[in-house]
């Protein structure tokens, strides 16, 4: 058991480490303090003889020692040397050299990021960010940015803290629980009709442009990122399909999805394809496969020269107006594997309530804004008999009501009660 020698000026810890004789100088505590140490010393050496894992107590102990203590049981082999939190920006640094999972425009948010983190709470030690620090970043945000790049924003930086407290850095993280702005902006989610982008197409300067258009609207892809890295290799005219390529999800193990030739679409790669040069092996040559090419300040000229009105987000919005429309005609899981997305995604981000939807329920309704009748008869007809069917939630008393004017004993309503 470890001992405890008190002096005029100084108190010691006496304990054996391995049959070696170890000198712990407390300078000068009180005599709880002495005790407590020495309790926790010899609680620390037989969880290491008999390898257990450390105990709340003796963790928590370890954790409020100041560096100098805590520097002399590390010395003396009992505890691991303590990693040093490092700077905010050094650090958001590091983090950001290793993602090379990620694209370059990934990291360039990642940047974007760093940049704020650091103009708020200044070249820091990690640990010196608390909570409270945290919440007045969250909302500074927002006085600097859109609600939705403030989440966004404030998501990545929570995201560099995370990986800090992964690698016991700091203790814990101190982006837990703060929310800020919006996710979605539904005011610039736009729908994009086929009689707009039919007169953008027409002001394109060239075929590349009006192929670029096309792909982002009638073929639902990612601008500039799987438009640039499309290559004729990857059309299967044959098949009437073609391969996209997207880095976006790659990380995901989605690296490529197969896209449907649209109809719409085909008339656009004709073009592009008898236009090409021989030996071409790009669809759009211009972008050169450049995955990272800004094409947004050209087609808001484009658009501007096509004297419609100009929409937020202008490729995005192209994007979820496709998928918006393939939506009413194949499955949502479909039109998914063809975008590239996920059903929460597409319904959080691209699916979009058009003018159309408002006036075919208009159209359908009754004068009294009901779709159907709660009991409507159809064409079809079973062993000469009338096939009636109900409309969805209609009450029992309805029910009741319409079939007390119906003669409801007509074969083929019911099954015909033999003996009858």
């Amino acid at each position: 058991m470890a001992s405890i020698e008190f002096r005029p000026r100084s108190t010691r810890v006496i304990a054996y480490v391995n049959k070696d004789k170890q000198l712990f100088p407390l300078g000068r505590v009180t005599k709880k303090t002495a005790e407590r140490f020495a309790n926790n010393i010899d609680t620390l050496l037989h969880e290491r003889r008999c390898n257990l894992p450390l105990s709340r107590e003796v963790s928590n102990w370890l954790a409020d020692l100041d560096e100098t203590l805590y520097e002399l049981l590390s010395d003396r082999g009992l505890v691991e040397a303590r990693v040093t939190a490092g700077t905010l920006a050094t650090f958001i640094d590091d983090y950001i050299a290793g993602r090379s999972d990620v694209s370059q425009r990934r990291l360039g948010k990642f940047q974007n990021a760093k940049a704020r983190a650091v103009e708020f709470f200044g070249d820091v030690k990690l640990d010196a960010v608390n909570p409270g620090l945290a919440d007045e970043y969250a909302r500074w945000l927002l006085t600097k940015v859109a609600p939705t790049t403030a989440q966004k924003e404030c998501q990545i930086t929570a995201q560099f803290f995370r990986h800090a407290f992964r690698k016991e850095l700091i203790e814990r993280n101190p982006f837990d629980g703060v929310t800020i702005g919006h996710s979605t902006n539904d005011d610039r989610r736009v729908f994009v009709t086929r009689a707009v982008i039919e007169k953008v197409l027409d002001k394109c300067p060239n075929w590349q442009w009006r192929t670029v258009v096309a792909l982002a609207r009638y073929g639902g892809l990612r601008c500039s990122s799987e438009i640039a890295l499309l290559k004729w290799t990857d059309i299967h005219w044959d098949l009437e399909r073609f391969t996209v390529t997207s880095p976006k999800t790659k990380r995901y193990g989605k690296g490529a999805r197969v896209v449907p030739i649209f109809p719409e679409l085909r008339r656009y790669l004709d073009e592009a394809y008898s236009s090409a040069a021989d030996g071409e092996t790009w669809v759009v040559p211009m972008l050169g496969g450049n995955a990272e090419k800004n094409l947004g300040t050209t087609l808001r000229k484009i658009i501007s020269r096509a004297g419609v009105k100009a929409w937020p987000k202008p490729f995005q919005n192209c994007r979820s107006s496709r998928q918006t429309e393939l939506e009413q005609q194949y499955p949502t899981y479909v039109v998914c594997a063809w975008l590239g997305n996920t059903p929460t995604v597409a319904h959080k981000h691209y699916l979009t309530v058009t003018d159309e939807h408002f006036q075919a329920a208009a159209q359908t309704g009754d004068s009294r804004g009901m779709q159907t009748p709660v009991l409507s008869r159809t064409d079809s007809q079973q062993k000469g008999g009338t096939i009636y069917s109900v409309r969805e939630n209609a009450s029992f008393s309805e029910v009741v009501a319409l079939l007390e004017n119906n003669r409801v004993a007509v074969e083929g309503f019911e099954p015909p009660t033999r003996g009858l």
